[in-house]
């Protein structure tokens, strides 16, 4: 059974008036249990509406969402036990730490689920590590911290209430190259220690190519493509045309290819590419 289990929802704005939208329709998905599923799609395309109503910000006009195997609006005064299972974590996120400690803020989800101090102390300080946050850092206030820093701790007052998913919408916006990598680190070594499904959204192509396993690709409210990280770059051409910028690397292949060279373009990272481009120059991959 799929952990979610998104079934054919449309979202209307303003239904029934002269302005009435579809943000998205029809959308199916199944979330695979443990999975990294990356989220992409141009400016527009329905991404962040979708991911709202995966744990119950927005309420689907059509469809219905199920987690495991469960309709969250069957009974919507449990909606609020449904955003502790799945947990989302908004761009800058930062923004939203408000206490006086960093301690307080990240124990702040923990303590409405009504746990006992014992345990949210155990999970405050789990989340913090889970990040990287040093201990030293907690009794400070968000002032203090940096911005990777203060990034990491909204982040982490999300993780302490240990979801069975977690939802990221562009976790990496405006940091500098090592705070992405921070990032993008964290949320890799987190998913693998406690197997926790994944669903990241991003206007990286990299990020996406370097850590999903299937790829959702958004359009116009709609989904356009879905599958395998390495199928879905294999139609680069195709999401360049959805104004979608692919790596690097596979642009530089794809010129290749467009100039003659007969080399596939499935390629998203650089050891991919070396692998390709190797043979044609006569070399062989060293060990």
């Amino acid at each position: 059974m799929a952990v979610l289990d998104i079934q054919n929802i449309t979202h209307t704005y303003a239904a029934g008036s002269p302005f009435e939208q579809h943000a998205i329709r029809d959308v199916s998905l199944k979330t695979v249990s443990g999975e990294l599923l990356g989220i992409i799609g141009h400016t527009g395309s329905g991404k962040s509406t979708l991911i709202q109503h995966l744990n119950g910000l927005l309420r689907p006009t059509e469809g219905k969402i199920l987690l495991d195997g469960q309709d969250i609006w069957e009974k919507p005064k449990n909606i609020r036990a449904v955003r502790f299972r799945v947990g989302m974590v908004f761009q800058y996120p930062e923004y939203q730490l408000f206490e006086d400690t960093i301690y307080k803020d990240i124990a702040f989800g923990p303590r409405n689920m009504g746990l006992d101090d014992a345990e949210i102390d155990r999970r405050v300080r789990r989340a913090a590590a889970d990040v990287g946050l040093d201990e030293a850092l907690l009794e400070k206030s968000p002032f203090d911290l940096s911005g990777g820093e203060k990034r990491r701790a909204a982040i982490a007052g999300v993780l302490a209430m240990e979801p069975e998913i977690l939802i990221l919408d562009e976790p990496t916006a405006g940091l500098d190259p090592r705070g992405r990598e921070q990032i993008l680190s964290l949320i890799r070594d987190y998913r693998a220690r406690r197997g926790t499904t994944v669903l990241l959204v991003s206007h990286s192509m990299e990020d996406i190519a370097r850590l999903a396993d299937r790829v959702l690709v958004m359009r116009e409210g709609e989904v356009a493509m879905l599958d395998t990280v390495e199928r879905v770059f294999a139609r680069a051409e195709e999401l360049e045309q959805m104004g979608l910028t692919v790596p690097a690397v596979t642009k530089i292949l794809l010129l290749l290819r467009q100039q003659g060279v007969d080399i596939a373009t499935d390629v998203y990272t650089v050891e991919q590419a070396i692998e390709r481009l190797l043979p044609l120059l006569g070399g062989e991959r060293a060990c």
